[in-house]
């Protein structure tokens, strides 16, 4: 019988697994879940529900840390900001009047010096037969929490469109990438500079630990990209390939998150090295199932295509299963498939529909 780690592999690699892999992105409100299952940190939650991947960030101990800010020295990410996103109600972004190169070059940008890599080797070390990934996250000791248990948390994603919005503010990100063009790149170097040597400090410590390195960034919506292909090609995608030639240079399989649709750009993901694609939204136009298995299914690996918008919050697990099913169909035929919700596991999501999502994947043999 396959180990977790084989059928993870399988499914990258395009071989076909004995069943579907199976994950969970995250889970939005997860106290609930720890408390039903009696689960600590969701790295045991994900063990006890028989997940077959498992992820362990290194631990920031920066001067922020102590501050309860972000590595940026800004509000963290909390219930969404309070649903006013990345927009100028959030309040402080400390790059919004920054007027020249020099000013960015000023800001405190954090240092890979300011993680430590123990406790994450540690943990990790406990699931030999899983399939690991790791990438530039940061764990936070917060009240209440040690390293060790800190670790046990997935971490704060290290992204770079999204770092920008945090720092110069949403619409000024964009108005920039047009009319200030200077001062994002500054942005990115810096940026680059900080990722590149986090990561490599991070696979370096992994060693054979981990198979999958982990990356993501947001750059699209449900309608399309939020910048034209060709400020992605310019600004982005030298950035986005040096990290990912990091990651294969350690021979670790490039794990790689966008949420929405960007099929302008998805061959340039594809040509750099991207190896899975998290998360795949297959409600939305132009990322249907079919056209998505016939246009790149030899080339990457799908995560996610059930439903969180719809079918997991308000279905019947009939229904999830019924989904699952389907998406195995199509999705995993030859393997190229990781059953998973298509984003977090938002609080009006059902315990139940989760776990027949889980266990319908674990059913379906593959021929």
């Amino acid at each position: 019988m396959e180990t977790s780690r084989e059928r993870v592999l399988k499914a990258i690699n395009h071989i076909q697994p004995e069943v579907t892999p199976v994950h969970i992105m995250g889970f939005e409100g997860v106290e609930r879940w720890l408390e039903y299952f009696q689960a600590k940190d969701t790295f045991e939650l994900r063990g006890i529900l028989g997940l077959d991947i498992r992820m362990a960030p290194p631990i920031y101990k920066g001067p922020n840390a102590s501050l309860g800010l972000s590595i940026w020295g800004t509000k963290k990410n909390v219930a969404g900001y309070q649903g006013v996103g990345y927009s100028r109600q959030k309040g402080d972004h400390p790059l919004i009047k920054a007027e020249s190169v020099k000013d960015v070059e000023c800001f405190h940008w954090p240092s890979a010096d300011e993680f430590e890599f123990d406790a994450m080797i540690e943990l990790l070390g406990t699931v030999p037969d899983k399939a690991c990934w790791v990438g530039p996250r940061a764990g936070v000791v917060e009240a209440g929490l040690n390293r060790k248990d800190a670790v046990g948390l997935p971490g704060a994603w290290i992204p770079f469109v999204c770092t920008l919005f945090e720092l110069f503010g949403f619409e000024e990100t964009l108005i920039k990438f047009h009319y200030r063009p200077r001062l994002i790149e500054a942005a990115i170097y810096n940026l680059e500079t900080f990722i590149l040597d986090l990561s490599r400090r991070v696979l370096e410590a992994s060693g054979g630990l981990a198979d999958i390195f982990w990356f993501g960034d947001d750059f699209a919506t449900a309608r399309g990209m939020m910048m034209s292909p060709e400020h992605w090609r310019r600004f982005l995608k030298p950035t986005y390939k040096k990290i990912f030639d990091l990651a294969k240079s350690y021979k670790r399989k490039v794990w790689f998150h966008c949420c929405g649709t960007f099929r302008e750009v998805m061959p340039d993901l594809i040509d750099i090295g991207m190896d899975v694609w998290e998360t795949t939204q297959v409600h939305l136009l132009g990322n249907e199932p079919g056209l998505l298995k016939r246009e790149y299914g030899k080339d990457i690996c799908f995560y996610g295509a059930i439903n969180t918008q719809q079918t997991l919050p308000f279905g019947t697990p009939e229904d999830v299963r019924a989904e699952v099913r389907e998406r195995i169909k199509v999705l995993g035929k030859g393997g190229g498939y990781i059953v998973g919700g298509d984003h977090t596991i938002l609080p009006d999501v059902p315990i139940e529909n989760v776990l027949a999502m889980i266990d319908e994947a674990k059913k379906v043999l593959l021929e």
